[in-house]
């Protein structure tokens, strides 16, 4: 079980294609499965029809004998078996190519099915083994066409009947030359190697276009990335150079006082708050500064961020500035909370003491922060206005906003009919991930 963490909104989900896609490329390679079956049967019938016309001529009766009829059904299953056995030349190449080029070896077929095999072969394989598989494609592929040519006429043989002059249909006896086998059988073997290797360079491609997209979008966002680091590097400079110089000489001043504040004591404690409250800030600025410069998770690591423990130190403070405070802190199992849930917390009080601090000075103000992992986190303050014209708009509210949004809680706020602005917060508890873990 997984910790959760704060995000954006989930936005509504897209419509992707993928399943299209992938139909489609199913849908093409059916279709080419079909069509390569249609040539692969085509053609073992051609050879099955020669092959009767060879038998026949070859007996003195012009009747088949028992081998040869046992030869031309196993002929036409093993026909079958090879064309189907096509649809697994992808996940099996090398026994497809061995059955496929076996067959024309032992039964009256063509190489057609061998052919098609090879090439599927040679597109996903290399090495030693894929030709010597293609040797036994060219050996199988050259005894399917010598036997063919063997055939006395034109209606025994396939060879004979497209290189004759005379009307199809026509049983005409031909003299074929030695050599029209050899260039048929490598013009077939070939086609079929080229095939092969077109396929495997496409493929090839494919693979170095995905690498190289891959790499362009790392590039880009490795950019992004180090354009956004430069653009926190000059914040985190001029913050420092600006604020930190300010912070410096407050701090100075404020010693100052304190030392000359002699026996008022009154002055001196005013003189120490804001030397300390200066210190404070330096320190809330070097972790700033640190979260700017470094990745935000070696920053938070190497910063001590506040957590739940440091609410009552938040409200010491107010109170010191001269606020009274009423402050309800009730939390169960607070060291089980999420280190980033304890910080929003955290900064979600200490920007409501400030806004009623600047809205309402000297007001009284009432605090409740309350919850736990059952019920949630709960966040109240009210405080009476000083006076009924508005002061100046801030960010105040935007940001207390924006974190609760940020943790999917609830906030409520405005003025009610005494005059009374009231803030209500509801947060989602979420425990630290070494809890949820274990």
């Amino acid at each position: 079980m997984s910790t959760m963490s704060p995000s954006a909104p989930v936005a509504a989900p897209a419509v992707h294609v993928s399943g299209v896609t992938a139909g489609l490329r199913l849908l093409g390679r059916g279709t080419r499965f079909v069509l390569m079956l249609l040539v692969c049967l085509s053609g073992s019938l051609l050879a099955l029809g020669t092959a009767l016309g060879r038998y026949s001529e070859s007996s003195t009766t012009g009747e088949l004998s028992a081998i040869h009829n046992t030869l031309i059904l196993l002929a036409l299953v093993g026909a079958v078996l090879a064309a189907g056995a096509l649809w697994r030349r992808h996940t099996a190449p090398y026994a497809v190519t061995l059955v496929t080029a076996a067959m024309p070896l032992v039964l009256p077929l063509d190489a057609t099915a061998a052919l098609f095999a090879l090439a599927a072969l040679i597109r996903v394989r290399t090495g030693r083994w894929v030709w010597a598989c293609g040797g036994l494609v060219a050996l199988a592929t050259t005894v399917a066409l010598f036997r063919d040519a063997s055939g006395a006429t034109t209606g025994s043989s396939m060879l004979k009947s497209l290189t004759s002059v005379h009307e199809p249909g026509a049983a005409v006896p031909v003299d074929l030359s030695i050599w029209v086998p050899l260039i048929v059988a490598l013009a077939l073997f070939g086609s079929a190697v080229g095939a092969g290797l077109f396929m495997r360079s496409r493929l090839d491609l494919v693979a170095i276009q995905t690498r190289a997209d891959a790499a362009q979008q790392s590039t880009t966002v490795l950019t992004d990335r180090l354009g956004r680091q430069a653009e926190r590097d000059l914040i985190a400079r001029e913050v420092h150079d600006v604020i930190g110089h300010r912070l410096s000489l407050l701090s100075l001043h404020a010693g100052g006082l304190e030392v000359a504040a002699g026996q008022d004591p009154r002055l001196a404690h005013s003189a120490s708050l804001v030397r300390e409250g200066a210190q404070q800030a330096m320190d809330d600025l070097r972790s700033l500064l640190n979260v700017l410069r470094e990745p935000e998770a070696t920053a938070f690591n190497r910063t001590a961020m506040p957590s739940l423990s440091d609410l009552p130190a938040v409200i010491e403070e107010t109170v010191d500035g001269g606020m009274p405070v009423v402050s309800t802190v009730y939390l169960s199992q607070a060291e089980d909370a999420d280190p980033a849930l304890a910080r929003a917390v955290y900064r979600i009080v200490q920007e409501l003491l400030t806004n009623a601090r600047r809205h309402a000075p000297g007001a009284p103000v009432r605090l409740l922060v309350q919850g736990g992992p059952t019920e949630g986190l709960r966040i109240e303050t009210a405080n009476r206005l000083t006076t009924l014209i508005p002061g100046p708009p801030g960010n105040g509210l935007t940001g207390i906003s924006e974190r609760v949004d940020l943790w999917r809680g609830t906030m409520r706020h405005g003025l009610d009919q005494g005059h009374t602005f009231r803030v209500a917060i509801h947060l989602p508890w979420v425990a630290a991930a070494q809890e949820v873990a274990s």
